[in-house]
């Protein structure tokens, strides 16, 4: 058994989605919530049934040191093959070239800070439920995002659930979704922000942004 869309409405994507997570030194595995004039609004969804999460706080010098010499531990490995694998032959990178994060779109929600939740009192994104976040949902625990012809949904998937259906968390109208766009600056540009007709915004890690991007602008063209 699984989820499925009520009869007259039309499934278009489903794909893994959770919150993203900061990449550069100083939020690197953060994530924050703010409203609009940046303050921190994480007590004010405890308040309303989210459980506790780690606080967020910028990572200082020693740490990030650590984070940048970890980086380039990692990202030398794949470097140092590549130049033994071409010595004498043509170049290329048979092991992989490590992607970069390049340069940030928005240095202050990405270098400095890292919202994944933007949003004035009353707003759809502080309606998002707590089980986006990989911090405070069980381990195994997985989101699901569907987009449909109506309705933008977020599904519980319990793990080793076996037969029982995916829960559905979270749903909002087509109508208040304004727009999604790519975020390219962490690696693996696998980052989506959706922005909601009343102002706030959420920034997912999910499955096949691109198209994710695509199929949510397309449609709302059609709109």
């Amino acid at each position: 058994m699984d989820w499925y869309p009520p009869q007259g409405e039309t499934l278009l994507m489903r794909v893994n989605a959770s919150f993203a997570t900061g990449c550069a030194p100083k939020v690197a595995g953060l994530r924050s919530f703010r409203d609009t004039e940046r303050q921190d609004i994480e007590g004010e969804l405890v308040a309303f049934g989210w459980p506790s999460g780690p606080a967020f706080a910028v990572r200082g010098k020693a740490d990030r040191a650590g984070v940048r010499a970890l980086d380039v531990a990692l990202l030398g490995i794949p470097r140092l093959l590549n130049m033994v694998a071409n010595a004498g032959g043509p170049s290329g990178a048979p092991f992989g070239d490590p992607q970069s994060a390049g340069k940030p779109q928005e240095p202050e929600n990405e270098v400095e800070d890292f919202p994944v939740v933007w949003a004035a009192p009353d707003t759809a994104a502080r309606t998002l439920p707590w089980q986006l976040d990989p911090a405070r949902r069980p381990k195994g625990y997985r989101t699901e995002i569907v987009l449909t012809d109506r309705r933008l949904v977020v599904l519980g998937v319990e793990p080793a659930a076996g037969l029982a259906p995916a829960q559905e968390l979270w749903d909002l109208p087509r109508q208040s979704v304004a727009a999604a766009e790519r975020m390219t600056f962490c690696e693996g540009n696998a980052d989506v922000r959706i922005r909601f007709a009343d102002g706030s915004w959420t920034r997912w890690k999910t499955g096949d942004a691109a198209k994710l991007v695509d199929r949510m602008n397309a449609e709302d063209e059609d709109r």
